[in-house]
C-alpha cells in the first residue's frame, strides 16, 4: 500500500442514523436516555481504503443531539472531499476552523480517519499509535435508581465478574447514600467503587456529601460540580476525602493545561466524544502525563465500534489507568462484527488492521442515508 499514501483522497463520507434502544431507562444527574441516537461515519476513497467511525452524543454534557450531528456532518462533508485521509492533523485544523464546538461528530470522523489511516500502515490502530497490549479492566455502571435496586444491580454484575463497580449520583443525596450503603453491604469490601455527580451539586455540598461517603471507600468522584465553577471544583478537590476526577470540565488540550496549572483535579477522564477524536485526546493524554494525572477513557452510549476505538486509543498511553468501557452492555441489540470483546470485566482488542470493528452491511443496508 506504500504507493498509494501521497494520492489517496476522500472520495465520499455517509453518515447513516444508528438507533440503539437500551435495555432499560439509564438516568443520570443531567438527563435519561432509553434510546442511544447515535451517528455512523463512512469515508471511502479512491483506493478502496474506508474507515467507519460513531458519534454518541450526551446532549447535556456535549450540547449536541443526534439532529444536530447530521447538520454538522453534512457542513464537513463539504470540505473534506477530495481531502487525503492520511493529513490528520490539517483535517482537523480545518474541521475546528469550520465549527469550532460539535466535538461528538468531529469524533466520529476523527475515528474514520484513524481507520483508514492505520489500516494503509497494515496494523491494528492501538500499535499505528505506538500503544502496546496490556490488562485492560473496565467498570460497569450502575444509573441513578430506587435505592432498593441497587443491591440487586450491583449484585448480578458481580456476578458477571466485575471488579470495579461505577455509581450515578447526584439528583437527592438522601437517596444516593442509601443507593451506596446499599451496594457497598451487598458487595462487601473488595470490590471498587467508584461514584459519578455528573455536576449534581454545588461545592459546598459536594464536599459535605464527599465527606459523608468517606467511610464507603470510594475510589474516586467525577465531577461533582458545575463545568463553569472551575474555582468550585479546586475548592471540592482541596478539601474532599475522596479524590475528583474532571469530566465534563475537561473538552481539549486546553482544558487539561488549566486544570494542570490550577491545579484544579488529580484525575482526568478523557472521551473521545468529548475531546473530538483520537487526535486530541492524544494531546490530552500527553498533558496528563506531564502533569502526572492519572487518566481514565470514558464513554457516552458508544456501540462496540466507538468503545473499539476508544480502547485501541486506551492503549497508546499508560498514564490511562482506569476504563469506563462497558455502554454496550446497556443496548438491547449489537450490529457490530469484530471489535472488543468482554470477559468479566476484562477488555480484549482485535489485532485485525484498523480498529477491527465495522457494522454489520445487513444492518447497514437497511437505514436511510442522511443527505
Amino acid at each position: 500500500m506504500n504507493n498509494i499514501k501521497t494520492d489517496l483522497k476522500i472520495t465520499d463520507i455517509k453518515i447513516y442514523p444508528f438507533d440503539i434502544p437500551l435495555r432499560e431507562v439509564f438516568q443520570i444527574a443531567t438527563m435519561n436516555i432509553t434510546t442511544a441516537f447515535n451517528v455512523l461515519i463512512h469515508i471511502t476513497t479512491n483506493r478502496g481504503v474506508c474507515g467507519w467511525g460513531e458519534a454518541s452524543s450526551f446532549h447535556a454534557i456535549v450540547g449536541e443531539t443526534q439532529l444536530v450531528n447530521f447538520a454538522a456532518a453534512k457542513e464537513l462533508k463539504k470540505i473534506l472531499i477530495g481531502r487525503n485521509p492520511l493529513e490528520i492533523d490539517s483535517i482537523i485544523k480545518m474541521m475546528n476552523a469550520h465549527l469550532p464546538h460539535n466535538t461528538t461528530i468531529k469524533s466520529a470522523i476523527d475515528m474514520a480517519l484513524y481507520d483508514i489511516a492505520s489500516k494503509i500502515a497494515e496494523l491494528p490502530l492501538y500499535l499505528f499509535l505506538g500503544g502496546q497490549k496490556r490488562i485492560i479492566e473496565t467498570d460497569m455502571t450502575i444509573g441513578i435508581c430506587d435505592p432498593a435496586e441497587a443491591s440487586k444491580k450491583a449484585l448480578e454484575i458481580i456476578s458477571m465478574g466485575f471488579r470495579i463497580i461505577k455509581v450515578k449520583l447526584g439528583l437527592n443525596f438522601e437517596e444516593d447514600l442509601l443507593r451506596l450503603r446499599n451496594i457497598r453491604k451487598a458487595i462487601g469490601d473488595d470490590i471498587a467503587i467508584r461514584i459519578d455527580a455528573n455536576q449534581g451539586w454545588d461545592r459546598i455540598a459536594a464536599v459535605k456529601n464527599l465527606n459523608t461517603l468517606k467511610t464507603l471507600n470510594i475510589e474516586f468522584c467525577e465531577q461533582p460540580c458545575k463545568v463553569d465553577d472551575v474555582s468550585g471544583l479546586k475548592y471540592v478537590s482541596d478539601n474532599s476525602h475522596i479524590p475528583i476526577m474532571a469530566d465534563e470540565s475537561l473538552f481539549s488540550s486546553y482544558n487539561a493545561l488549566d486544570i494542570i496549572t490550577r491545579d484544579t483535579a488529580p484525575y482526568f477522564n478523557i472521551k473521545l466524544s468529548k475531546s473530538g477524536g483520537i487526535h486530541s485526546a492524544i494531546k490530552i493524554a500527553h498533558l496528563a502525563e506531564s502533569g502526572s494525572r492519572p487518566s481514565m477513557v470514558g464513554c457516552m452510549s458508544e456501540s462496540r465500534l466507538g468503545l473499539t476505538a476508544a480502547t485501541h486509543f486506551g492503549l497508546s498511553n499508560d498514564i490511562i489507568r482506569f476504563f469506563d468501557l462497558d455502554s454496550h452492555l446497556e443496548h438491547a441489540q449489537d450490529v457490530i462484527i469484530g471489535g472488543i470483546s468482554m470477559t468479566k470485566g476484562i477488555v480484549e482488542v482485535p489485532d485485525e488492521i484498523g480498529i477491527g470493528a465495522y457494522p454489520d452491511p445487513e444492518f447497514i443496508n437497511n437505514l436511510e442515508e442522511v443527505h
